[in-house]
């Protein structure tokens, strides 16, 4: 069966989800020109905002008009009153929210709040498209192997299997996910997925430490019923963000990976089986393994999940 490259068009900053703007911190503030934040707000860890700290304590910026009132994260006592924009603000996370920190947000328990909410964020609302009868999570990232990450604010990232993993192998045990403070890796196996005595393992989408395990995943079936949504597995750290988006498929590329794989799962089950999956436009069934155990398990996951 001939076989369909996709050419990876990942742009260089991260579409963080959920975001009415993508403005960095910066630009907000108006010391620079409008530049897209390529950290996924994650200012802690961002080289462009140590240099501009670097510039403010090194007295280069005094003199502009907005520094005082807009500039984030300085160590120096600079706070007059109540005119200084949150970092949340500025970053567009939240509408009205002024600083009375001092940019401390280490120890800020304003600060802290964003922190554990972007962890507990209801994910029920998530708009989905479909392609070869599969539903994608728009503005998510996809690794080949069906798992997906969704970038959020802070730089953190949310995995989790798609929806033809869900239906390709069907009802689900609870999931074996690594412990908390695991150090997992791009493309290495170790998401466990496990139906009755049947066995297998996904493919972590991204590289870093676990931070959240999702406490409701342990009902029996939610990751089936709403893999996208409150059916998502873990939350990871990033180490290398911008490095491993280039690796996974995003947007309108996602849409025709998604339509080739439909396509070789439809020519695997002519092949094996005289069954025929959904048209063009509908829909796949929820249980492909479960209708057609013919196809063999361990075939299925070798062929789509990319484990051994």
């Amino acid at each position: 069966m001939k076989t369909h490259t996709i050419k990876n068009k990942t742009k260089q900053a991260p579409m963080v989800f959920d975001m009415t703007s993508n403005q960095c911190v910066w630009s907000r503030a108006g010391i620079m020109s409008p530049f897209p934040c390529m950290n996924a707000f994650n200012c802690f860890d961002c080289p462009l905002d140590k240099k501009m700290q670097e510039r403010v304590q090194s007295k280069q910026m005094h003199r502009h008009p907005a520094w005082r009132n807009h500039l984030p994260h300085t160590s120096e006592p600079v706070i007059t009153g109540t005119d200084t924009k949150c970092r949340h603000m500025l970053s567009g996370r939240v509408a009205y929210k002024y600083c009375i920190h001092n940019y401390d947000c280490a120890t800020c328990a304003y600060h802290q709040l964003m922190e554990e909410e972007t962890i507990s964020l209801a994910v029920s609302h998530v708009n989905k498209e479909y392609a070869g009868g599969f539903s994608l999570a728009q503005r998510y990232y996809y690794h080949r192997g069906h798992t997906w990450a969704r970038i959020e604010y802070g730089g953190r990232v949310r995995l989790g299997l798609d929806d033809f993993a869900t239906k390709l192998l069907g009802p689900m045990d609870l999931p074996d996910l690594p412990a908390l403070g695991t150090a997992v890796q791009q493309g290495e196996p170790g998401i466990g997925i496990a139906r009755d005595e049947l066995k297998a393992e996904a493919l972590y989408p991204m590289e870093g430490i676990v931070v959240a395990i999702n406490p409701t995943i342990r009902q029996k079936g939610m990751v089936n019923k709403d893999p996208y949504g409150e059916g998502w597995l873990m939350i990871i750290e990033p180490t290398k963000l911008k490095m491993n988006l280039k690796n996974l498929i995003f947007g309108e590329e996602s849409i025709a990976w998604m339509e080739e794989e439909s396509s070789r799962l439809a020519a695997l089950v002519s092949q094996e089986t005289e069954y025929k999956l959904a048209a063009t436009g509908g829909r796949a069934v929820n249980d492909i393994y479960g209708q057609i155990p013919e196809l063999g398990w361990d075939t299925l996951v070798k062929s789509f999940l990319l484990t051994p």
